[in-house]
């Protein structure tokens, strides 16, 4: 038997060595290649999720009113930092505060986290220094849109909307992110490598408003100074298009929280006698009642269903003209008898009332109208002036855009346009009516009623001397939770048509109750004309300026019909509630003392023509030109400016007319 050498042995165990390892190296590649390969994946390369950038928010110019911008978030080893000195110096050129700065320098300390957003150039220097490490970040940026941030609303820490538009918009302006990958050595630090791949994703889409950015720094700025000046604990603004139910300005301010609520849009309240035209929209409907027609006001006073209801201003009878244009309480409440209750509650209904508007906005309010199953005896008459429902700003004044665009209730728009980050439009906002609510002609008569409303009526405040103004002004006692009205405590409020023939604006202002005067007419009403006065001088404030030169005309009051001897203070409308009507004073006025001014002449009653008032016209010759108007629109006389034509009146000064006559002025008095 021969036996193996020695040698042979060794070379058979070479030989069993390296085919095994052979056939083990074959086992890992070929079998568990793909294994070895996604745990060296794990050690050598870490999730880096990109979030697309967030796309920015426009006014309706292209304004940006809030962008995305990447800043650097430092994390310092102190214990890796060789130089801290230097690091400190860079620490603090960057922004960093000094006590944190105290903290990265700290070698007792193993990992400092340091707070404070960086913009990428001043970190750059200490970013570069051993021991310090950044991330780039995204973070969000409003712009300085006043009285804007809670519609426009904020993002979190993990870049989604929190409220507001931001949150309703989330999916749109967040983009589609991609998931990266960074490649690291085996302490951990980042490298960079070819091999890494790429982060790819779209950006998030471009969202244009509505808003018009001078218009909104208009409203909130008036709207601060009117809450400062009346001591008032808040107030809201609306202004939109009524032609295409655009909003061009919303404004919120509460006491303490400054405008941290869209309370334009989730803040119900009892509107007071804003709703009075409504209730007469439905009886000129219904044909119950012609503008003219007369009802006994009873000198102020009347009770029904046990209720005593007053008037701040008070007369033994009244047309419906002038229930609306004096806010009578008395009279609404009898004429809403003409009524029934499925009516009223569809004319309120169908007004908007009740609904929410249909705003890509979380957490818009729906306002409060009862099923008339819930109603009392007393609910008809309480609704009829403004009481017993809540309203939201936003839904009010779109209910008067109705009554300015000849009697169609738009669909709000707060978006008109979202672009993708290229520029291809994937949505246009577009006119949407939700219903017809009125006749073009019972518009038309409303719009004439609320103009005599601000010519001589509760709303006289918000007159300008060279445009027709319509409006309405309401006061309404506020709900104290669990105990029932406050005492003293009140809403004032006042929507407004501008121009009134031809309304460009809808224009709402709402205050909380305002120190001193509660009422509409003296508190809500001035604000309204300080913006359209800044609104009108404006470079760009959303106006048709073409359109507004040819409504300088100012049409006043109609003096087909006899007025009647109203007495009370004439500085608001009514704002009663059970028996109480509102404070009223002692003075007593009638209509032909509230026209006087200079050169009036007071006919006897009886007199004059057609129930119209004999005046003379007032030498207005040498005054300026917004003087010599205010003068001859006191006279109760209306005004047209006539450019070109020097000094002229005609008629001339002295001349004995009729109150409601044309005067012709020339721009150079």
């Amino acid at each position: 038997m021969v036996r193996p050498s020695r040698s042979g042995l060794v070379h058979v165990a070479l030989i069993a060595f390296a085919a095994t390892l052979v056939g083990r190296a074959a086992f890992v590649e070929l079998w568990q290649g793909r294994v070895w390969a996604a745990r060296a994946a794990r050690q050598h390369m870490a999730p880096a999720p990109v979030a697309a950038s967030r796309g920015p928010i426009l006014d309706a110019a292209g304004t940006p009113l809030i962008v995305s911008r990447d800043v650097v978030e430092l994390s310092v080893a102190p214990r890796e930092v060789r130089d801290r000195p230097a690091l400190a110096r860079a620490l603090l050129r960057a922004g960093v505060p000094a006590g944190w700065v105290q903290r990265a320098t700290d070698p007792t300390r193993a990992w400092v986290p340091i707070p404070t957003r960086l913009m990428p150039g001043p970190a750059a220097s200490a970013s570069a220094i051993r021991g310090v490490y950044s991330d780039q970040t995204p973070e969000r940026v409003g712009l300085g849109a006043s009285g804007l941030s809670a519609v426009l609303g904020h993002v979190g820490a993990n870049g989604r909307g929190l409220d507001g538009l931001e949150a309703a918009l989330d999916t749109l302006l967040r983009g589609d992110g991609r998931a990266g990958s960074v490649m690291h050595d085996a302490l951990g630090r980042v490298i960079e490598s070819p091999a890494a791949p790429e982060a790819s994703g779209h950006a998030g889409d471009v969202v244009v408003l509505t808003i018009n950015r001078s218009l909104q720094e208009i409203c909130a700025r008036a709207l601060d100074e009117a809450v400062d000046r009346m001591g008032a604990t808040g107030g809201d603004i609306v202004v939109l298009d009524p032609h295409d139910g655009s909003i061009l300005a919303l404004a919120s301010r509460r006491a303490g929280v400054g405008d941290a609520a869209a309370t334009t849009l989730t803040e119900p309240f009892e509107p007071g006698s804003t709703l009075k035209p409504f209730i007469a929209a439905a009886l000129l409907s219904r044909h119950r009642v012609q503008p003219t027609d007369v009802v006994d006001t009873r000198a102020g006073r009347i009770e029904i269903n046990g209720r005593i209801l007053t008037d701040t201003h008070r007369a033994p009878e009244m047309t419906l003209r002038d229930v609306v244009r004096w806010s009578s309480n008395v009279g609404i409440a009898q004429f809403v008898q003409r009524l029934s209750t499925p009516e009223e509650f569809q004319a309120l209904r169908d007004a908007g009332f009740g609904s929410p508007t249909g705003l890509p906005f979380p957490g818009e309010a729906s306002g409060t109208l009862r099923d008339p199953a819930r109603w009392s005896k007393q609910s008809p008459v309480s609704l009829a002036i403004g009481y017993e429902l809540a309203v939201t700003p936003i839904q009010l004044a779109l209910a008067y855009g109705a009554i300015a665009n000849g009697g169609e209730l738009l669909e709000p728009a707060l978006v008109r346009e979202i672009r993708t980050a290229d520029g291809a439009v994937v949505y246009r906002g577009a006119r949407r009516v939700v219903r017809r609510i009125m006749s073009p002609e019972i518009a038309a008569q409303l719009r004439d009623i609320l103009i005599e409303t601000v010519a001589r009526g509760t709303a006289s405040e918000a007159s300008m001397p060279s445009f027709a103004v319509a409006g309405k002004t309401g006061t309404a006692r506020r709900v104290q939770y669990g105990a029932g009205y406050g005492r003293n405590e009140y809403t004032a409020s006042f929507v407004g048509l501008f121009p009134g023939r031809d309304p460009q604006y809808v224009i709402l202002v709402k205050m909380d109750n305002p120190k001193g005067s509660y009422f509409g007419g003296k508190t809500a009403a001035p604000v309204s004309r300080s913006i359209l006065e800044a609104a009108v001088a404006a470079r760009d404030a959303a106006l048709d300026r073409g359109a507004l030169a040819s409504d300088r005309l100012v049409a006043l009051v109609d003096t087909a019909v006899d007025r009647p001897a109203v007495t009370g203070p004439i500085d608001s409308d009514a704002a009663g509630t059970g028996g109480a009507g509102g404070a009223g004073g002692d003075a007593t006025v009638t209509l032909a003392a509230l026209a006087s001014g200079p050169g009036r002449q007071v006919a006897a009653a009886g007199h004059g023509h057609g129930g119209r008032e004999v005046v003379t016209v007032p030498d207005v010759r040498g005054l300026p030109l917004r003087a010599a108007v205010r003068a001859l629109h006191r006279a109760g006389l209306r005004v047209e400016v006539v450019t070109g034509s020097g000094s002229s009146m005609a008629p001339a000064p002295g001349t004995p007319v009729t109150t409601g006559t044309l005067v012709r002025l020339g721009d150079g008095t």
